[in-house]
């Protein structure tokens, strides 16, 4: 009896398992056979196998065939751009380059004349025969006369004689004189006798200013005054052929009285000077030396030269 009722709960509980097994496992038709394979020996009628078809999935290979047979679009078709032909550099170098126009140059205007420009340009004949030649040729024909003490200044640095012949020929022009480029000292005399007809022109003193520093560059210091005053004319102003301080001067000399001099003859010339009542008396033989003197007379400054 108790063993009946324990093959009857044992057959029920497989039954039941069998059943689940059945719904969870698709397919799995083993399960069945190996739950029956556990108990051979029961005696209980065996549960119908369930049908293949029933509760079957979809078999996964239909649905991949199905994705992979439906065919794929191909991507749109993008046109490749048509290339731009190169230049001929052929037929580019062999096109002509138009000239530009020409265009006239202007004709320069000559400036007027004017005799502070022309000294200038006689000055610069130093450097230039050609620019010299210019400016006597302007010279002569414009028979400038307040050139002439200009020229004559010139005459005497010139260093060549046909340049010193240049000049002269030019003034002879202006002046109607005759005398050679070598009679400077003719020429001078001459010109110290007929200064009012030949004044210079109104940048005299800066053009000799410029002469002189040639020589010396401190000659312009001397010179530099007489822009504004000068008790001189500065035409006669002449270079004695000796850089500044190159002799020395006489400056504040001693004195004695007439009476006590020793040394003097008495054909000895003397400078002979008397201001505000001081009389002194300079001996040739003495300034001859020197060439000039710086003192005072007077109370007054003086300078003299030999």
């Amino acid at each position: 009896m108790t063993k009946g009722y324990k093959l009857a709960l044992v057959k029920i509980a497989l039954g039941i398992a069998v059943l689940l097994l059945a719904s969870t496992a698709a397919g799995c038709g083993g399960a069945s056979d190996a739950v029956q394979s556990a108990a051979p020996s029961a005696s209980a009628t065996p549960l119908p196998e369930p049908s293949p078809t029933a509760n079957a999935a979809p078999t996964p290979t239909t649905a991949m065939t199905s994705v992979l047979d439906t065919p794929t679009p191909a991507p749109p078709v993008v046109p490749s751009p048509t290339p731009t032909p190169a230049p001929d550099m052929a037929s580019v170098s062999d096109t002509p380059t138009p000239a530009p126009p020409v265009v006239p140059s202007p004709t320069p205007t000559p400036a007027p004349y004017d005799s502070n420009r022309a000294m200038q340009d006689v000055l610069s004949g130093f450097g230039s025969a050609a620019a010299m030649s210019d400016a006597l040729e302007e010279i002569a024909e414009r028979k400038d006369r307040s050139l002439a003490p200009v020229l004559v200044e010139m005459m005497r640095f010139m260093p060549s004689a046909k340049s010193r012949e240049s000049i002269a020929q030019t003034l002879a022009v202006v002046t109607g004189q005759p005398f050679s480029g070598d009679e400077w000292g003719l020429w001078m005399e001459w010109l110290g006798q007929n200064l009012e007809d030949y004044q210079p022109p109104s940048d005299y003193v800066r053009w000799k200013e410029s002469l002189y520093s040639i020589i010396d560059s401190r000659f312009a210091l001397f010179l530099r005054p007489a822009r504004e005053f000068s008790r001189i004319d500065p035409t006669e102003i002449v270079w004695g052929g000796v850089l500044p301080d190159g002799i020395p001067d006489l400056r504040s000399p001693k004195f004695l009285d007439a009476g006590e001099e020793r040394f003097l003859n008495p054909d000895d010339r003397v400078f002979g000077l008397e201001i505000n009542g001081e009389k002194k008396a300079y001996p040739l033989r003495i300034v001859n030396a020197h060439e000039m003197v710086n003192d005072m007379v007077g109370g007054e400054p003086i300078s003299l030269m030999w």
